[in-house]
Order: C-alpha cells, then sequence, then structure tokens
C-alpha cells in the first residue's frame, strides 16, 4: 500500500456543518493511495512546486484553525462555566484514554482489561472457520447507481453441528483506502467470487463477526473517498440496510483507514448521526474546532478511536490536534498508537491467519535477513515501498503462489507496510479498540 497524504483532511477539518464551506472542499483526503510501484518515480519540479504550494496553504488553513481555537481556549479559561481543557492524561505503550469527565485512569484500566477480555483470535479458531466460505455474507449491487456494498452476518454452530446465523449486537461500516475496495474485506468464495481478502482487512471482519456484529463494506465511487460524491452513496447504502426491521435499531460503528479513515470522522456530520455509537479512525485525522463547528457542536460527536502511525509525524501532529480539539469538547477519546513490528520467523503466518503456511513465513524472514532489510531487533531497516525489483523477485520466490506481490494486491507487501508503520491499514489493537467504543457507547445509554 502506498502512502498518501492526509494534509486536505486536516487543512479543511473546520468547514464540517457549512455548506459554502463544503462547495470550497470538494475532496476527502486520499489515503492508501499516491505514487506506486517499485523503486517509486523521481518526483518532477512541477510536482514539487504543487507540493510547496500546498503544504503553504496547509500551514495557513492549520494557523487559522489554531489561532481561532487558541482564542476558545482562552475564554474558556477565563470562564467558570466553560468546558475544562485541562484534564490529566494516562499513556501506556499501546493506548492513552481520556473519558468526558476528564479520568483518565479509569478509561486506560478498562482499556488494559478489554486486552485480556477481548483477546486477538488465535490460527485455528473454528468459530469463524465460517468466514471463509462467506456463509452468511451477501454482495449487492445497490440503486441506480449501483453501489457496491457487501454484508456479512455473525453465526455460530448449534447443538446439532450445524451453522445458523445469531443475533447481531450491533453493526460495523468498513471502509477502505485509496486504490482499494469493499471486496477486501471478504474472502473469495462462491458468494464474491471477486473478492480478494486481504490479511489485515479480513481481520478486521473476522473479529468483528466474532463480537456478534453485522459487517458492511461500500466501494467508494472514484479511487479515494469524497464526501460530495461518497456522502449520498452511503447514505443510501445505509437506508437499504437499516430498512430491514430486525437491524434498523442496532447501533452503528464505522471504521476507516486513511481516505476511509477521513471519511469515517465526517461520518456524524452526513448520515445516521443519531445511530453512530462510535469511530474507529485510522491514519487519518479527525475534526477541528472552529467558527462553524463550536465545542457546543463537537460535544455530540460519538466516542473516537484514532489508530495512527507515530512513525508518520505528520499525520500524528494532526490527530493530536483533533484529539485535543475533541477533548475539549468533552467527547470520550482513545489515541492508539501502531508503532514498527518485529518479523518473527512466524510474523506473515501470524498476521494472515495461516493464509501464508508457516514455511513460508520463514522463508520470507530469511530473505528480508539476507539483504540486510531487517535488523538485530527484527525491524526493517529500509520502508518496504522503496523495495527495489531484486528484493521484491526475492520475496516473491517465498511467497505464496496466489500472492500478487503487487502493491494493494498483496498480503505479503500489506503486512511488510504494517511492520514498517508509516501508513497503512492495520487491525492491530481492533478488537480492544471496538470493546473500549461498545463500553464508552453503553455508558450513555
Amino acid at each position: 500500500m502506498e502512502t498518501a497524504s492526509v494534509s486536505r483532511a486536516a487543512s479543511r477539518a473546520h468547514t464540517f456543518g457549512s455548506a459554502p464551506a463544503r462547495e470550497r472542499h470538494r475532496r476527502v483526503a486520499p489515503g492508501r493511495g499516491g505514487v506506486s510501484g517499485v523503486g517509486g518515480a523521481a518526483t518532477s519540479a512541477v510536482a514539487a512546486v504543487a507540493a510547496l504550494i500546498a503544504m503553504a496553504c496547509i500551514a495557513a488553513a492549520s494557523l487559522r484553525v489554531d489561532t481561532y481555537v487558541a482564542s476558545v481556549r482562552a475564554s474558556a479559561s477565563a470562564s467558570a462555566s466553560a468546558v475544562d481543557a485541562s484534564a490529566s492524561m494516562a499513556s501506556s505503550s499501546t493506548a492513552t484514554a481520556v473519558g468526558a469527565d476528564g479520568d483518565a485512569t479509569a478509561a486506560l484500566s478498562s482499556f488494559e482489561e478489554d486486552l485480556a477480555v477481548e483477546p486477538e483470535l488465535t490460527i485455528g479458531d473454528t468459530s469463524v472457520a465460517y468466514v471463509a466460505k462467506g456463509w452468511n455474507a451477501e454482495r449487492r449491487l445497490i440503486g441506480e447507481s449501483k453501489i457496491e456494498a457487501i454484508w456479512e452476518g455473525p453465526a455460530a454452530t448449534n447443538a446439532n453441528g450445524e451453522l445458523t446465523a445469531t443475533k447481531p449486537r450491533g453493526v460495523l461500516l468498513a471502509l477502505h483506502g485509496c486504490k482499494h475496495s469493499a471486496k477486501d474485506f471478504f474472502a473469495n468464495n462462491t458468494k464474491c467470487t471477486e473478492c480478494r481478502g486481504l490479511a489485515q482487512e479480513m481481520a478486521i471482519t473476522r473479529t468483528a463477526l466474532s463480537r456478534r456484529f453485522v459487517v458492511i463494506a461500500i466501494s467508494s465511487f472514484g479511487t479515494c473517498w469524497s464526501r460530495d460524491v461518497d456522502g449520498p452513496r452511503v447514505n443510501e447504502v445505509l437506508e437499504t440496510f437499516f430498512s430491514d426491521d430486525a437491524l434498523k435499531d442496532l447501533p452503528l460503528y464505522a471504521f476507516g483507514a486513511s481516505s476511509g479513515g477521513s471519511f469515517v470522522s465526517e461520518l456524524p456530520f452526513i448520515t445516521h448521526a443519531a445511530q453512530i455509537a462510535g469511530l474507529i479512525i485510522q491514519i487519518a485525522p479527525g475534526p477541528r474546532l472552529s467558527e462553524m463547528t463550536p465545542a457546543s457542536d463537537l460535544a455530540r460527536y460519538p466516542p473516537t478511536v484514532f489508530s495512527h502511525m507515530p512513525r508518520d509525524e505528520r499525520t500524528a501532529e494532526f490527530v493530536k490536534a483533533s484529539i485535543e480539539d475533541l477533548q475539549f469538547a468533552g467527547v470520550k477519546v482513545l489515541e492508539s498508537k501502531l508503532n514498527p513490528r518485529a518479523i518473527t520467523p512466524q510474523y506473515f503466518y501470524r498476521e494472515s491467519f495461516g493464509k501464508i503456511n508457516s514455511t513460508e513465513s520463514e522463508a520470507l524472514r530469511g530473505s528480508l535477513k539476507s539483504f540486510n532489510l531487517i535488523d538485530k531487533d527484527d525491524l526493517l531497516t529500509e520502508d518496504p515501498r522503496t523495495f527495489d525489483t531484486i528484493h521484491v523477485d526475492m520475496l516473491a520466490t517465498h511467497a505464496p503462489a496466489w500472492d500478487t506481490m503487487l502493491p494493494d494486491t498483496s498480503d505479503v507487501r500489506e503486512l511488510l507496510n504494517v511492520a514498517h508503520a508509516t501508513h497503512e491499514l492495520s487491525a492491530q489493537d481492533f478488537a480492544a479498540n471496538l470493546a473500549w467504543l461498545i463500553r464508552a457507547h453503553n455508558a450513555h445509554t
């Protein structure tokens, strides 16, 4: 998966809720897209100049937002009835959580409990074996514009050993990054012959189904998500889904990465706001305080997890600003940091849930080691997006025959990007993050 800028979302994060502002800012930031290909290509002078201009515009927009926020906070400090923006924070190597009441310690201890109570699924867990077959899945093209939507409901084995659908506890909307589609979240089977089920996307689907969630994935109209274009499309899909009386009252949670994360951050301003129970915004910023989005409006935002990769310092800065503004407005927020991962002999086997077998996993690591692409701590020494043809071809000799080894369609390439932890969809800590959102939502219902 290729790195793409989330800066456009940050530069216009103060425009929520304003029709004229929405007209000025058409596109949701591109996410898992950008320049692709082994080794990349030299940046042209024109592109460099354009990038500098864009950065200057972003800096100016960010300054305007920060200036407004500073004035709001100064006023709040002078008022005894204003929101207290100085809540203390607790942190761990994995997550920092702050509740609306500022009780960071309680929020963090509960998150740690979630890690124990809601552990990641282990390879060979028969309770989710049906997911690979798409037993309870459906792919539909909705409306006149044929919006691609795929959903799958939870199931379990009854006393007779037969699979039966189980009553869902909620709905998870899963949105892909640039150059991807809904098909990445579901296994290739007779229900969806075009699905490709990438490793990390499938891990999210599998985990949500095991927690009795219906998983809905929607494909964007273009390469990346656009609020103006895709907002009505997502609304149409959700209206179709929730028209079922058995599903209409289920709480809606949403996960999105990069471009999909930017879109998820806008979802409460687009559709089904009253039904949205929580958001996981991954490798993308969220909303900001502004004249058009004051704290009183932002206070209605749902509990939110920001799952991001600190190695991407620019995005981390935007995420930090969003977290501060949401906390100021009294929103429950969890920061979940995704740091570089060690590529152990069984890394690819474990993270692919066994799709890449144990022998292949060891061989892939051995190939990386032979090229000095991992250090003594098993961490990557180079960004895998910059691997040259020789490196990729050598890895391909040890990868499963079904893996394309192409960006955006390869499990091996995706898992390399996850290990490098710069910009990639990741299922790390998804189970605990979802459990935290459920608890945060239930505390208010």
